[in-house]
């Protein structure tokens, strides 16, 4: 290891050393406040050893530093230094280590006598192992010299590795790989449940410098249930999905925005429950009456994906999907409005310039986060209409986040069909009108109506949203003077006024204004409740209500 990379890895034991140098002769000082802190230190030393230890453990749980416990006193280091599951991660690398590894509980080991001391301390407890490759500059180590630290810890511990992790940093060629992971891997990673493989870059056949460690887990990680995989290139996934290893995992993610995976590729995951993929979704099989079945998903992230395609999926069990962008289904037609039935879906988060998301129908929804990012209000108009028809098999979600320029006549139409809503967020890019607090205010009189929205024909429409508790306005994009600020305050106050007075509809349980960027909201019902806390406040009312004596 070059001086360069020494320096940058100092002993964290030797600093540990100082530290506590530095505190005793602060202690031997004649000193009041220290005086009276001593009964303090005897009642931490009453407490059991076992007691430190299980608290130590739930502190590396949050992923705080360990040197900052060793560093309160002696008690607390040696305690420290015999509670081996505070030393189970582990990250080699012989090159320079950025401080974004070293944060956390993870120990960063630059030496073999570092790896050794924390090898040492960890004992027999199961171990989490991040190998790192790179970045190759003029002054980092030689193949040799990171194998040699790599095989100081995976000769000894690989069976009890339950979270293996190999990360590739820049300029780092094939041959260099091949070089500095030879004779690494031997022997079997038994215990291991998590597999994470993350390049800076994408690499082509990065499959090769990897073989072992991959046959390796293919042969006898049987516990395997996470893959995590960052810019490997489709010939990689392509290879990883042919293995028996790729049908144990349970959780599967993959952030790779420049090849497209045909939906094929996780249909032999019967066991996958969380499937996560950036990149385009796609469906190739000629035979297109033949659905991919997708049996026990429950959560589905992706970043672009066509409703055709997600049409030839079987998601009986889905639970939450989020879609970044939806594709045109060109020059094939798209599916029928409201034709993709997802029965269990309860979660969408959808983003979206297309109308063809309409496709998609979903009988026990309960929350929706629209996003058109399109500077055309037309476009949201179109979306808008579309998604929120009022047709038999339309999307009626509890909870509605719009985040697009609509115009509020298009958005008022659209709520109308959801009678049932509770929350509603919405993040405007074009001024509201009047007629959209109008249309959430109960009947009032035709001069107080007149002095609240100005001359013209009283509404003999029923209220807005009349089960509507929640109501979110971000207005910061929308440029406004004092003098419309105050109208709109006085507007949005009669509003929630005459809704708590008002029989047939439920009262306003929070109202809030996004003004100005950086600002906090403004509140306008105190005090401030959040949306678990309005399921709840509902669920007690329809319970008080129903044990009432009738």
């Amino acid at each position: 290891m070059s001086s360069t990379n020494a320096a940058s890895a100092p002993n964290e034991d030797n600093q540990i050393a100082e530290n506590e140098e530095i505190d005793v002769e602060t202690l031997q000082k004649p000193n009041a406040n220290l005086v009276r802190a001593r009964p303090k230190l005897r009642a931490i030393e009453r407490v059991p050893v076992e007691i430190w230890s299980m608290v130590f453990e739930q502190y590396v749980l949050l992923d705080c530093r360990v040197a900052n416990l060793l560093l309160v006193c002696r008690l607390w280091r040696g305690i420290g230094e015999q509670t081996p599951r505070l030393w189970r991660r582990m990250l080699l690398s012989a090159d320079a280590i950025p401080p974004s590894l070293r944060a956390g509980s993870v120990h960063a080991c630059g030496e073999i006598e570092t790896v050794e001391r924390i090898r040492k301390r960890a004992g027999a407890s199961l171990l989490e192992l991040t190998l790192v490759l790179g970045p190759n500059e003029e002054q980092s180590p030689s193949p040799l010299v990171r194998a040699t630290l790599f095989q100081s810890v995976t000769h000894h511990v690989l069976p009890r590795v339950t979270f293996l992790c190999i990360i590739v940093n820049p300029k780092m060629s094939l041959d260099l790989m091949q070089e500095s992971l030879q004779g690494v891997f031997s022997g079997t990673l038994e215990a291991l449940e998590s597999l994470m493989i993350a390049s800076a870059h994408p690499i082509g056949n990065l499959y090769g410098p990897l073989d072992p460690v991959i046959q390796m887990i293919n042969a006898s990680s049987l516990r395997l249930r996470s893959i995590y995989l960052e810019n490997v290139n489709r010939d990689f996934i392509t290879k990883v999905s042919a293995l028996d290893l790729w049908t144990r995992a349970c959780r599967i993610t993959i952030r790779n925005e420049f090849d497209a995976l045909d939906a094929t590729t996780f249909e032999r995951c019967t066991r996958l429950e969380f499937l996560s993929f950036s990149g385009e979704l796609a469906y190739a099989d000629t035979n297109h009456s033949r659905k991919v079945d997708y049996t026990n998903l429950k959560w589905f992230k992706v970043g672009l994906i066509s409703m055709g395609t997600l049409n030839k999926l079987k998601l009986n069990n889905l639970h939450s999907l989020v879609i970044d962008c939806i594709q045109t289904d060109y020059p094939n037609p798209s599916p029928a409005p409201h034709s993709i039935v997802i029965p269990e879906l309860k979660v969408l988060h959808l983003a979206t310039v297309s109308p063809t998301a309409a496709a998609m129908a979903a009988p026990k929804i309960e929350t929706v986060c629209l996003n058109i990012p399109t500077l055309k209000s037309t476009d949201a108009d179109s979306v808008i209409r579309e998604l929120l028809s009022g047709a038999e098999g339309m999307l009626k979600p509890k909870h509605l986040t719009i985040t697009a320029p609509v115009h509020d006549k298009h958005l008022l139409n659209a709520l109308r069909h959801l009678p049932d809503l509770i929350s509603l967020q919405l993040d405007h890019q074009v001024p509201f009108s009047k007629m959209f607090f109008r249309e959430m205010t109960p009947a009032v009189s035709l001069s107080r109506s007149r002095a609240l929205f100005g001359r013209g024909k009283k509404t003999t429409k029923p209220p807005l949203l009349p089960k509507l508790r929640a109501l979110v306005l971000d207005l910061h994009k929308i440029p406004t003077d004092n003098l419309q600020l105050d109208s709109v305050k006085s507007t949005i106050r009669t509003m929630i006024a005459s809704r708590k007075n008002s029989e047939g509809y439920d009262p306003l349980l929070r109202v809030a204004c996004k003004w100005e960027q950086g600002q906090p909201n403004e509140e306008f019902i105190y005090p401030m409740m959040c949306l678990t806390c309005i399921e709840t406040h509902i669920a007690n009312e329809a319970h008080n209500t129903s044990a009432q004596p009738t």
